[in-house]
């Protein structure tokens, strides 16, 4: 069965019915063919960013450990997290600064459950006629972010504060994650804009004198975050949630040819730019690298020295406004028993 892109808008948000979402988290609810329903929900547009998912589901992953998992499209990785404390999805994606954040200063009741990109997948993008080689070079700019408040723009203030930029001179605009805002910049609306991993490989492959850096800010890169009631209440739900997810990534890291895989992601999901192979190929490839930044036995776990120098690095730079244990922002405990640790 084909899975298409499901959008969450704010008609569709207000009318979702309570007693639909409540069955759907009850432990046992049955989906098609007695399968138990998830929601996912996705930060940004679907892309090949999201590959680990996708797979799990185009390839029967989830299946296999009894899901249907529903993906959405969140529009922004607020409103991703947004929807998962509001009981209408089990788990979101959304930047690791974005959620420490609203973590620790405004108290969101959220845990990560996972580390997917343990590094982060931003790059900045510009022109070569005006190459931004470094955050000093951001000083006075006009600089797009695909949404304000968000982990991307999170990223960027950290980055900024490391460089020792004042954050307040660079101005900063909405500006869509896809290839085409590359014309804001030859138009001279924006000086670059903040990119994933699967926007910059496409703007490589069209424009390959685009100038790029990529973006290391030291903090766990996009995390899968829950509320702590629902983990309790259905912990064997995300323990297999992890396991088809780790399977996925697992297999599409050990691919001698990812053809198949895209093809098989593309069968399900609706994704621009599958039609260009190579693209695509590279695109997945890419992603896939910050999958296993912090070596292949971290794939989807919360490293802690990575939680511990995240909170010391936020606290110092002013980002958040206290430094909490940093044990107390995630739990490994799903994750230990997908992988029947003890």
């Amino acid at each position: 069965m084909a899975h298409h892109v499901s959008t969450m808008n704010r008609r569709s948000f207000a009318t979702l019915g309570a007693s639909a979402m409540g069955a759907m988290l009850l432990p046992g609810g049955a989906g098609a063919q007695g399968l138990r329903k998830m929601r996912f929900v996705t930060p940004f547009n679907f892309s090949l960013s999201y590959s680990a998912p996708f797979y799990a589901q185009a390839a029967g992953f989830f299946a296999r450990e009894g899901l249907d998992v529903e993906i959405v499209n969140g529009k922004g990785a607020a409103t991703a997290a947004q929807l998962v404390i509001a009981a209408q999805a089990e788990v979101a994606r959304t930047g690791g600064a974005n959620y420490i954040t609203v973590r620790v200063d405004s108290g969101a009741p959220l845990v990560s459950i996972g580390t997917i990109a343990q590094v982060s997948p931003f790059y900045m993008v510009s022109s070569p006629a005006a190459p931004l080689r470094s955050p000093a070079d951001l000083k006075g700019k006009i600089i797009g972010v695909a949404s304000l408040g968000g982990s991307m723009e999170g990223t960027l203030n950290l980055m900024l504060r490391g460089a020792s930029v004042d954050g307040a001179a660079v101005e900063r605009v909405r500006v869509a994650d896809v290839p085409a805002s590359f014309g804001l910049i030859e138009a001279k609306r924006i000086s670059g804009f903040m990119a994933s991993v699967s926007s910059v490989v496409k703007i490589m492959a069209a424009i390959p004198n685009a100038h790029t850096f990529p973006i290391d800010d030291g903090l766990p890169g996009q995390v899968y975050v829950a509320t702590p009631q629902a983990l309790a209440a259905n912990e064997d739900l995300y323990v297999r949630f992890l396991r088809a997810v780790h399977a996925s990534a697992s297999a599409i890291l050990d691919a001698r040819d990812l053809e198949p895989i895209v093809r098989a992601i593309g069968k399900s999901y609706e994704i621009s730019g599958l039609d260009d192979m190579p693209t695509a190929i590279a695109d997945l490839s890419q992603n896939a690298k910050t999958w296993v930044a912090k070596g292949r036995e971290n794939l989807l776990r919360n490293v802690p020295e990575q939680w511990a120098g995240a909170v010391k690095i936020m606290h110092e730079s002013g980002m958040i406004k206290s430094a909490p244990d940093p044990e107390t922002l995630y739990t490994n405990a799903a994750w230990d028993k997908a992988m029947r640790k003890p």
